[in-house]
């Protein structure tokens, strides 16, 4: 592995500043809350990419993406969140679309993939239930064929913006008779049908982002079917295991050093500046070290998804990096919490409230600081538990 910077890349990093620069709105910067964008914010942001011809940023050209390369798109992230962009529809852009693309017939691309590049169709993910989060293969939401559809019953749970989703590309069970991972299949599912009922789950941040999902007799047509019947378990692998690089969200990493370090330099306690305490200076550059060391892994992966390496020690570094990095993420957001001392545990609870009415100082550093320490407890459940993917780098690792 060769760290050092490509000058391409370089060049593109530089092009993609210039153009935040000169086509990011102010009044859309540094507005994001959550996994994704307010609607209007998130939709306006697709059409400024997609003049540009960067709409699709992870899909490939023939498909009416980019292109870019798996470091481009790295690139790309860091520079929008940096910026304070707008994000896109991460499930429909990253997840749904290239599954769409790969496997989807021909009426199915026409109908979905211009309302995901324009934005104006939002989506959500149904694939955990009840007892089947980290154990997938045991979903029973069960979809039963009649005539031209299919009947479908049963529960979704944790399903992130179903509130706002226009759609959801939906796991069900199909067959019993096979394995477990054989008897499921893949659907997209309108979510105005009749039978579908939307229950809000307030987590602990006391946001409002996940919700269940019930199906009551439910009717969708075969035509909304991915792939053929059965095929779900390796559409899912494929959804999945795409972009291990991305699971970092080292762009967020890097964030939350450089409200440390502003946090440093203004913040006060005992009289003293926060950075001049010594005991904080070195937990601060530890945690750098260790940022800086998620990087490289970032770049290890994003060569070895470019160079489409599947092997087991390929793979198995990309849940090595997922453990790693959601941990840090953990640790890193209550190290800022502590960071505020006798404020942490009570000041910024709330970043959507108007700033005006805190009395709290240091309201355009340290807002949200709880909030966030308080999402990132799931970080190390959600995309796959620490748990299994502990177990998935002992199996891989295990064919040596």
């Amino acid at each position: 592995m060769d760290f050092k910077l490509d000058p391409q890349l370089q060049s593109f990093r530089l092009e993609v500043k210039e153009f935040l620069r000169l086509h990011l709105p102010d009044d859309l910067r540094h507005k994001v809350r959550g996994l994704i964008s307010k609607r209007p914010d998130l939709v306006r942001w697709q059409g400024l990419l997609n003049d540009k011809g960067w709409g699709a940023p992870t899909w490939n050209r023939e498909h009416g993406g980019t292109g870019w390369t798996v470091a481009e798109r790295l690139v790309f992230e860091e520079e929008c969140v940096a910026a304070g962009a707008p994000t896109q529809d991460v499930f429909g852009q990253r997840l749904l679309g290239p599954v769409v693309n790969t496997f989807g017939t021909v009426e199915q691309v026409s109908k979905h993939i211009p309302s995901i590049l324009s934005g104006d169709c939002l989506w959500c993910q149904g694939f955990s239930e009840p007892g089947a989060g980290s154990d997938l293969a045991s979903l029973r939401t069960r979809a039963v064929a009649d005539g031209d559809d299919y009947v479908v019953n049963g529960q979704k749970i944790w399903t992130s913006y179903a509130h706002r989703a226009d759609w959801v590309f939906l796991l069900v069970r199909t067959s019993t008779e096979a394995k477990k991972q054989a008897g499921i299949t893949f659907l997209l599912v309108d979510m105005t049908s009749p039978g579908i009922d939307v229950r809000p789950i307030r987590s602990i941040d006391d946001s409002h982002h996940l919700n269940e999902v019930f199906f009551d007799d439910v009717r969708v047509p075969k035509l909304n079917q991915i792939g053929a019947e059965g095929d779900g378990w390796k559409i899912t692998k494929f959804l999945l295991n795409n972009e291990h690089a991305f699971t970092a969200e080292l762009p967020t990493l890097r964030s939350y050093l450089q409200r440390l370090y502003k946090l440093a330099n203004r913040f006060f306690t005992g009289g003293a500046l926060l950075a001049d305490d010594k005991n904080f200076a070195l937990r601060l550059t530890r945690f750098e070290s260790e940022v800086d060391a998620i990087e490289m892994m970032v770049a290890r992966v994003a060569a070895l998804e470019q160079a489409k390496d599947h092997s087991p020690a390929a793979l198995a570094l990309g849940s090595m990096l997922k453990v790693r990095s959601t941990e840090l993420q953990q640790r890193l957001t209550e190290f800022m919490v502590e960071s505020l001392g006798d404020y942490g545990a009570l000041a910024y609870p709330e970043p959507y409230d108007d700033a005006g009415k805190s009395p709290m100082p240091l309201q355009d550093i340290a807002r949200g600081i709880a909030t966030e320490m308080f999402f990132r407890r799931a970080a190390t459940i959600y995309g796959g538990t620490s748990e299994v993917q502990r177990g998935i780098v002992a199996k891989l690792l295990y064919q040596f």
